[in-house]
């Protein structure tokens, strides 16, 4: 009886042969990873860091009225969609940003630094899967980083509601979507321009690391408060910078002025601060900045794709592939 072995279609051999060597880095960089103790405790001390920045800004914004039915006051809750409009860029988002560079410029020099590049470069591995593999780890890590500051969200904004009958319930919805829209292009553009810089330029991963935090404390911090004669920062700054700071300006703007009518018809009244809480649960606008955060993305993808071209196996050998 002959029994006649399965044969794979030539073009289905030919892709699962180009995907071996991408998934064998990635594989070994996740081992690795697994490994090492450092890693765990780094992920843990990052979780309770955020946790730590959202119950300090929990209550971001804060407001006081007195008239002849009292004082009131009250506080715009961190965990709101207002509230997480206001705190993301400095509070949670700053800090992430200098984490990611730490993460991703040592992607490929730090196989020079343990001196295993050489030996990792004399077999068949392809440079692309090398780059690639190495990149795509990376990109994981600092996406686990990302979710690891979206679920302290969720967690601060419940244990706070529970413990505070006043404070309101993080909703679900308004919280990812925030959090998507602010994160996830800054992780894929900081994580993709720091390989890109510590790939090509692996005996200066310090100083491109030291770049990246200054290049998004000027961004962030240092621009916005510059004197400008006494006129805003252009409307297609606001929209296009990478920080979101300026999206934090222009919708926090937007919940001040929609919650205007509210307290202008409740200041004469026993509770002026009635309409407080539809005013900062509503969803607001993203629709504006989803382009700018597409283009921001793309470049953190082109520019490890830049890096793997430009790659030399060897200093003075043309590059292989």
């Amino acid at each position: 009886m002959t029994t006649l072995a399965p044969v794979m279609p030539k073009r289905q051999m030919q892709r699962t042969q180009r995907a071996r060597p991408l998934l064998a880095v990635m594989a070994w960089e996740a081992r690795r990873l697994r490994a090492s103790r450092a890693s765990w405790i780094s992920a843990l001390v990052a979780f309770c860091l955020f946790l730590f920045a959202i119950w300090i800004a929990r209550a971001p914004i804060q407001m006081g009225f007195g008239n002849a039915a009292g004082s009131f006051s009250a506080s715009v809750a961190g965990t709101s969609a207002w509230g997480l409009i206001v705190i993301f860029p400095s509070f949670l988002l700053f800090p992430l940003a200098i984490v990611l560079p730490f993460i991703s410029a040592d992607g490929v020099g730090r196989d020079l630094k343990r001196r295993a590049h050489e030996l990792l470069m004399t077999t068949a591995l392809p440079t692309w899967a090398y780059v690639w593999g190495r990149y795509l780890v990376v990109l994981l890590l600092s996406l686990g980083l990302a979710v690891a500051l979206l679920a302290a969200i969720l967690a601060m904004g419940l244990l706070i509601h529970l413990t505070e009958p006043d404070y309101p319930a993080p909703q679900i919805g308004a919280v990812v979507a925030i959090w998507a829209m602010m994160t996830l292009p800054t992780v894929i553009l900081l994580s993709g321009l720091s390989f890109a810089l510590g790939t090509l330029l692996p005996q200066r991963a310090n100083l491109v690391k030291i770049g990246m935090i200054v290049f998004w404390f000027l961004c962030a911090v240092a621009l916005p408060v510059l004197p400008t004669g006494g006129q805003q920062l252009p409307s297609w700054y606001l929209t296009w910078e990478p920080t979101n700071t300026g999206m934090a300006a222009t919708l926090g703007n937007h919940y001040a002025q929609a919650y205007q009518p509210s307290f202008s018809v409740g200041a004469s009244s026993s509770d002026p601060f009635a309409g407080l809480a539809q005013v900062e649960q509503r969803m607001p606008d993203l629709w504006p900045w989803l382009a700018p955060h597409l283009f921001w993305s793309g470049l953190g993808l082109a520019l490890v794709a830049v890096a793997a071209i430009a790659f030399k196996r060897f200093r003075h050998v043309p590059n292989q592939s």
